[in-house]
């Protein structure tokens, strides 16, 4: 009898194993598959092609073992059942968490509203059917901007690292770009602080922004005007200016950042009370991803985004410059993770934006997605502001410059990217390239209004 309930108890258990097997097995090919993980922020591993070069290389097998990690079945809540349970392994240090680099993280993502008949922000009829669902662009670069983070008091800090021999190179960079331009070009450069001087504790020993902000503007051509973001920063460090859980800074610490810019170009800036300040609500960045900490978790962040009180049209260009788009200066359908993509709607290789302010003066602002949050500001004192990402730009900036009569030329980079050898080698590019830029002209197609203001203040 003991043998019969040994063998039953066996083959129980067999039965079960292979029960789980062909459930999980069906469940993996009739469930569907996700394109995109918001929460990594990256593209998964779609099902490779067989060839027979990847075939022989062993590539195509380690393609398949990709693609099955990436699309296992409930993936995402067994990652966050796993870090659930990391809370209670080992010891834990209430003060300073510490995280080293992943290698999971992509580059920030493009976000684009759906809309009925692919007509851009309507329908046939012209009405709005703005929908808040989204599709996400995303490539396969890794963040350039995230090292080591410190979780502290709740709050995720990257931990700045600089190289004078790369921000030397930069500046190098620049004055090559003043002696192309020429003097009728001003070029301004600011240097975005990420926020571990102003966030992490005084006895946590690293490298300082200012110190690197500092060296890179002692030797920059005297001829570039050089903006002081950070003392602007400094002095509002208090406030909610960078993130909790996201490596960005928000909208109002993008507004002080404005002043900062106003100064240095001689402009009057806006007070704050001018704008029309809105908030997206339940914003998880990506450095809780990251991290994937519980006390940040706890402490959910919100967008705030300034409306300038100026009326504008805003289009996007593809990648080869070709054709051009109807976008928003705020994509306000964003949502949950990607709510900083509210800023220009993401990034793209070129963006236009035409004001109403009538003086002739444009600028083009070469920048990474912390540019996001501050480009709009410049849409209240600059006629046409062209806001080009340096990741994604394929062609010459000297000739997009002299096609639209631009004569302003802003470099807006965080500390991060300035002290990136990429960022150097792909804005020589820009400068030394044969690729000549040859959009269509603005004026040439119809461009709703995009900037929503009282129809009772326009008056």
């Amino acid at each position: 009898m003991k043998t019969f309930f040994i063998n039953l108890y066996s083959r129980l258990n067999s039965f079960l194993f292979v029960t789980i097997l062909i459930t999980v097995g069906l469940l993996f090919i009739v469930l569907p598959k996700e394109k995109i993980s918001e929460d990594e922020k990256r593209a998964l591993k779609q099902f490779p092609i067989l060839t027979k070069e990847n075939l022989f290389s062993g590539k195509y097998f380690e393609d398949i073992d990709l693609y099955y990690s990436d699309n296992f079945i409930y993936r995402n809540d067994i990652i966050e059942i796993a870090s659930e349970l990391k809370k209670y392994k080992g010891i834990k240090n209430q003060e300073i968490q510490y995280f080293t680099k992943s290698k999971g993280f992509q580059k920030s993502t493009t976000l684009k509203p759906k809309t009925n008949n692919n007509a851009a922000y309507g329908d046939k009829s012209g009405n709005k059917t703005l929908n808040d669902s989204t599709v996400i662009d995303t490539t396969s670069e890794a963040y350039n901007n995230i090292n080591s983070v410190i979780v502290y008091k709740s709050r995720a800090i990257q931990i700045y690292s600089g190289s004078r021999k790369k921000l030397s190179n930069f500046a190098s960079l620049i004055s090559k770009y003043k002696t192309a331009l020429g003097p009728n070009v001003t070029i301004y450069c600011m240097a975005i602080p990420v926020g571990s001087d102003f966030n992490l504790p005084s006895s946590f020993k690293k490298d300082r922004e200012k110190t690197g902000i500092n060296y890179l503007y002692s030797i920059m051509n005297p001829s570039i005007k050089c903006v002081k973001a950070y003392e602007e920063l400094e002095k509002h460090q208090k406030e909610y200016i960078y993130f909790n859980t996201d490596h960005h800074w928000t909208g109002r610490g993008a507004y002080y950042a404005y002043l900062g810019f106003c100064s240095s170009a001689g402009i009057e800036p806006l007070s704050i009370d001018k704008f029309e300040i809105k908030k997206i609500n339940n914003f998880i960045g990506t450095l809780y991803y990251y991290t994937r900490s519980e006390d940040l978790k706890q402490n959910k962040d919100y967008v705030e985004y300034f409306k300038i009180p100026n009326t504008t049209k805003s289009t996007y260009f593809d990648e080869k410059l070709i054709t051009e788009k109807r976008t928003k200066l705020f994509a306000e359908f964003a949502r949950g993770g990607n709510s900083y993509g509210v800023f220009l709607g993401g990034d793209y290789p070129l963006m236009h934006i035409k004001s109403d302010v009538k003086n002739g003066q444009k600028i083009l602002v070469v920048k990474d997605s912390y540019g996001n949050a501050f480009s709009p500001f410049l849409c209240a004192h600059y006629e046409d502001v062209f806001v080009v990402d340096y990741r994604y730009l394929k062609y010459n900036i000297k000739s997009i410059m002299k096609k639209y009569g631009i004569n302003n030329l802003m470099f807006a980079h965080n500390v991060f990217v300035l002290n990136s050898s990429f960022t150097t080698y792909q804005e020589s590019r820009f400068l030394n390239s044969n690729f000549t830029a040859n959009p269509v002209k603005p004026e040439s197609i119809n461009v709703k209004l995009d900037t929503l203001t009282n129809k009772k203040d326009e008056k």
